[in-house]
């Protein structure tokens, strides 16, 4: 994906010089019989800041985060580009935060110097926290890609927006999901316990211990771990020794993988399962295919395309044909609609002056996406006020919707059976 990018980054660089070269030359040009070389002249690109990481421990989903954004431009650009900008074309510029907020930083400040009009990312809510702070500073828009932390858009900033949602809304609709299968299937489950990351899990982990209640549960314990582990046999066994009804469990891909792992070989089975809330493994086919059947039965509250929108068919055609190498993803579903906020509002806004998008993109409605809710609109905070999590199931070794019904493409089945009967 780099090659190709920095194969752009020229080309797009070569016709810039060359429109430059002819503009300088049109009144010669027309002299001489050349006049369609200006009247024909594509309009100036316009530049798109994509912050995601590419390379270290959060590579593999920061690749698809940052492909399925770039696939909404692509798709716009093959149609035509922004028409009320006389077609010009969006020119995405990728940076690789590599996880790091310094990193990301240096970045973001990068990407404004070199002229972009907005910017998109990040994957990971501590680097998403200093991007949008920089571009605040420097009045940029700034369209969340993947970040739950609440606290991002909880500082009063005006050039920010998040279409997925918070970690407000990922913990209490969890918490809901858990509930109706625990009365559809008539069992009694009122404790949690909670195995999390550090960082954007606690976040998850304290509102899961403020709002759980509402739904007749108690959180007895939490455990916590750092980035980059390779074993979590203390951890595991700390959580299965509270002897909750339901664990929690939040984390990225790769460590997810290995909890998967460990979890069974310590056979820890509560009655109510092992139920991801934001889980960046439970839902994702990676681990599906790394873990084959041991991921059957498994559930996860989590950001997820719509099944039933009739969108959701194309645009994973599209993507597969875009990007063979690297795999769609629950969040590339979230970075496509990000794409789409972004275009919806350029259009509307018919300019690059940075102060217009920004308002047009808080004046969005738009209706035609592949993520569950109603239309994309923010609040006075810049979160998107329609967005809402869906619960995943494993079955078959495929990720299915099971709640709620008018978004599911399957029954959820549940409770789970023991680990020896899952594959």
């Amino acid at each position: 994906m780099g090659a190709k990018g920095k194969k752009r980054d020229r080309d797009g660089m070569s016709r810039r010089t060359f429109l430059k070269a002819a503009g300088l030359a049109g009144i010669a040009g027309a002299t001489i019989g050349f006049p369609a070389v200006l009247r024909g002249a594509q309009p100036e690109d316009i530049l798109v800041g994509s912050l995601h990481p590419t390379t270290g421990p959060m590579a593999y989903d920061g690749q698809s985060v940052a492909s399925g954004f770039q696939l909404a431009i692509d798709r716009k650009n093959a149609a035509g580009g922004i028409k009320s900008l006389g077609g010009a074309k969006i020119k995405v510029l990728l940076k690789d935060t590599q996880s790091k907020p310094k990193v990301g930083e240096s970045a973001a400040e990068k990407l404004i110097r070199d002229g972009c009009v907005a910017l998109a990312g990040d994957y990971n809510s501590p680097v998403t926290m200093v991007t949008t702070q920089v571009a605040e500073r420097h009045g940029i828009p700034h369209v969340i890609t993947i970040s739950v932390a609440d606290e991002i858009l909880q500082r009063g900033f005006k050039y920010c927006f998040r279409v997925q949602p918070d970690s407000t809304n990922m913990a209490e609709l969890t918490c809901r999901y858990v509930r109706s299968l625990a009365e559809m299937s008539g069992l009694d489950l009122r404790t949690i316990a909670h195995l999390h990351i550090i960082g954007f899990g606690a976040s998850i982990s304290n509102k899961v211990k403020k709002l759980s209640s509402k739904y007749g549960f108690e959180v007895i314990g939490a455990v916590s771990y750092g980035y980059g582990v390779s074993d979590l046999t203390t951890e595991v066994s700390k959580v299965r020794g509270m002897n909750a009804d339901v664990i929690f469990d939040t984390g990225y891909l790769s460590d997810g993988i290995l909890k998967i792992r460990t979890y069974r070989n310590l056979k820890v089975e509560p009655k109510g399962g092992i139920v991801g809330c934001a889980n960046g493994a439970f839902s994702n086919a990676a681990a599906v295919k790394e873990l084959g059947g041991m991921m059957n039965y498994i559930l996860d509250g989590n950001y997820y395309y719509n099944p039933r929108s009739p969108l959701t068919p194309k645009v994973l055609s599209n993507y597969k044909k875009s990007f063979p190498r690297i795999r769609f993803q629950s969040h590339s579903a979230q970075a496509y609609d990000a794409g789409l906020v972004l275009i919806d509002a350029l259009e509307r806004a018919g300019s690059r002056d940075p102060k217009k998008i920004r308002d047009a993109i808080a004046g969005c409605s738009v209706k035609d996406h592949i993520t569950p809710g109603g239309p994309i609109e923010f609040d006075s905070t810049g979160q998107n006020k329609n967005a809402m999590i869906t619960l995943q199931q494993v079955q078959n070794q495929e990720i299915k919707v099971v709640l709620p019904r008018e978004y599911s493409d399957a029954e959820p089945r549940y409770p789970y059976p023991p680990w020896n009967k899952r594959s």
